[in-house]
């Protein structure tokens, strides 16, 4: 039996033309319906708006942010734009066109950025050299589809992760940082990658990730001022004290996949809240530790062999252990597929690569994803978070696997 033939340059090009047309009509059938008006990015077209009109420093006013949207876009109900201040000057540009056409805009931007980002771990992973099989492992992921949908900045951050890893890759660690410090436009995300690489000891790492801070945080000041500034903390500081607020409806933390979410579902009414949260940050906090422990041990016993499988493991621990995660957020699970996939120790079977194969199936299937979003029950996939870390931490640890 003759292997099969590899595609050739153009069927490549033809099957990377087509995904693309596939990802933009996903866009443009979004934009054709009404529910362009509900999505995610009417929250960020408001503070791009509010950002153009002058009156910066109320970008988190909430009642400027209802009024504005209740204007241009009829709706009843607040959706918080509740990101970081240097954000909104990005979209302060995109403001200046009409809601749809910005949407439109922001969506092919997007698929630009999958594009770079697909184009870019090609070189870094071992994965199969049957291209299609590349492209779609890299275009039919449904959180993917999600966040184009929404109009989400999760490719973004997806782009800005992997940028991240390639440079710690080729031992460019302070740029490395850099990019990592310029992923804070998702920061519930980015903080605990940060805390794991901190207590790695990456200290020329760290100093890039408080450069890139720092040059956001000025950012910051300058798009909405001090007063601006202040009232973002504010805001960040009364979701916390007072989530039951219905201007914060849209942040549920027993929807989310997160140790947080988790618990929250399943403990809600029967335990305190403050228990909730305690037990939610303490298993949090051991995940953080135990990634960064094996990592660490990882860095010392195999000398980096094994960067791409720790890398997908702590982003999966980052995602889960984040204090807020929605389903297009999950987007950067994308790279920890490619990383784990990719790895040298992929190539030959243990019970590590089954667990993580049933894990992919699931992430991978379209039903999985309608029937948590139809019954509310998002927060199941923490746990299968969690395992895929566990099992990417237990793969790299297996000694009898050769490694090139």
């Amino acid at each position: 039996m003759t292997a099969a033939k590899p595609p050739t340059r153009s069927e490549v090009i033809i099957a990377l033309g087509l995904t693309v047309v596939f990802l933009f009509a996903i866009i443009l059938l979004t934009a054709a319906l009404d529910g362009v008006r509900r999505s995610d990015f009417v929250g960020y077209y408001t503070g791009g708006l509010i950002i153009r009109s002058g009156n910066a420093s109320n970008l988190y006013d909430l009642r400027e942010q209802a009024r504005i949207q209740r204007q241009l876009f009829h709706r009843s109900n607040l959706l918080l734009d509740n990101h970081p201040p240097f954000e909104a000057l990005c979209f302060a540009a995109l403001a200046r066109l009409e809601y749809v056409k910005a949407y439109i805009l922001w969506g092919a931007i997007n698929i630009l950025l999958w594009l770079f980002f697909q184009h870019l771990l090609r070189r870094h992973t071992q994965i199969p050299r049957n291209s299609y099989r590349y492209f779609l492992l890299c275009s039919l992921f449904v959180p993917l589809c999600i966040a184009l949908m929404q109009g989400q900045t999760s490719v973004l951050l997806l782009l800005l992760f992997s940028l991240s890893f390639v440079c710690l890759k080729r031992g460019q660690d302070f740029r490395a940082g850099v990019f990592l410090g310029l992923s804070l436009l998702k920061f519930p995300i980015v903080l605990p990658f940060a805390l794991i690489c901190f207590l790695r000891s990456k200290w020329r790492m760290m100093a890039g990730f408080a450069v890139a801070a720092s040059l956001l945080a000025l950012l910051s000041v300058i798009a909405v001022g001090m007063a601006g500034v202040r009232s973002y903390v504010n805001l960040l500081i009364d979701m916390v004290r007072n989530p039951e607020n219905p201007a914060y409806w849209s942040i549920m933390v027993w929807k989310m996949p997160t140790v947080r979410g988790f618990f929250a579902a399943l403990l809600t009414g029967r335990v305190a809240a403050g228990h909730i949260s305690i037990l939610a940050e303490a298993v949090s906090t051991l995940l953080i530790l135990f990634a960064a422990w094996r990592w660490r041990q990882e860095d010392r016993d195999q000398g980096g062999n094994s960067l791409g499988l720790m890398f997908a493991a702590a982003l999966a621990v980052s995602l889960v252990a984040a204090q807020h995660l929605y389903m297009h957020d999950l987007t950067l699970l994308l790279l920890a597929v490619l990383l784990v996939v990719g790895s040298p120790r992929w190539s030959q079977k243990s019970r590590q690569r089954a667990v993580l194969t049933s894990i992919m199936v699931i992430l991978y299937c379209p039903p999985v994803y309608a029937v948590l979003l139809r019954w509310q029950e998002v927060y199941i996939l923490a746990p299968v978070l969690v395992v895929f870390a566990l099992a990417a931490i237990s793969l790299a640890r297996r000694a009898d696997i050769p490694l090139t």
